[in-house]
This record gives structure tokens, sequence and C-alpha cells, in this order.
């Protein structure tokens, strides 16, 4: 999938979000996609007529997260931003707006809130031992 170079596009609202998490997932199997066949998924999640959808879609075309062109009379759309992209954007951006940069809380928040296993403990001690090794660098 194309990815945008330096920027992620503006933020996107909940109900992008959820658009934008259909379409991930749905791109995998084929990665351009139509208004009805994104609208079954949607309905499952919302009560949404297919309107609302097309105009939540073109204004993730206007965002830059997706890509649309028509061929006939019908429009198809692609992600131009990968889900991990846009995660770890929005992640970033949290992590200023609430924490003020910091990490710290957020993760003394998520160790408190779910139990963690074994497996994700040494797996986030792998990924701040990887960390630490690169700024002594």
């Amino acid at each position: 999938m194309p990815s945008k170079s330096s920027s992620i596009p503006k933020d996107l609202s909940p109900a992008e979000w959820m658009v934008m998490q259909v379409i991930w997932d749905s791109s995998d199997a084929d990665p351009e996609l139509t208004v009805s066949e994104i609208l079954p998924e949607i309905e499952k999640r919302r009560d949404w007529h297919v309107s609302t959808l097309k105009t939540t879609m073109d204004r993730l075309v206007a965002k830059g997260y997706l890509a649309s062109r028509v061929r006939g009379k019908t429009c198809f759309y692609r992600p131009l931003v990968s889900r991990e992209q846009t995660t770890k954007h929005s992640v970033g951006s949290f992590l200023d707006m609430v924490l003020g940069g910091a990490f710290g809380p957020l993760v003394a928040y998520l160790a408190e809130r779910n139990k963690l296993s074994q497996k994700e403990i040494e797996e986030l001690e792998r990924m701040l031992e990887k960390k630490g090794k690169g700024r002594k660098s």
C-alpha cells in the first residue's frame, strides 16, 4: 500500500476510524472497494445509510487517507495510509496532547487497567531494552 512519505493526514474522528478499520480489514482481500461493498460491515456497527458512508469516505479522501477513482458510474476507494502509520500517529498525538509527550503514565495506566500476560511483559521489556540500547549508541 502506498504511504505518505513524511506526514500523516489530519486526525480521524471516531466515525472515520470505524470506516478506516473496515477498509483496512477488507482491502487485504480486495485493494479497491466500493461503498456498497463496505456498507454491510458498517451496518453491523452503526445504523447508517449509504449517503452517510459516502460522505464519510469523501471526507477521508479530502483528508488524504483514501484515494478514489471512478470507473463508469462506480467509485472505487483504496487506502493511502496504513493502519500502522495511522495508529502510531494517533498514539503520538494523544501522548503529546494529553500526557505532554510522556510515555510512562500511559504504560502505567495500561499495566494497571489491563492484566498484562507474561508474554506482553516480556515484549515490553524487549522493546524498552532495544530503545535503551539505541540511545547509548
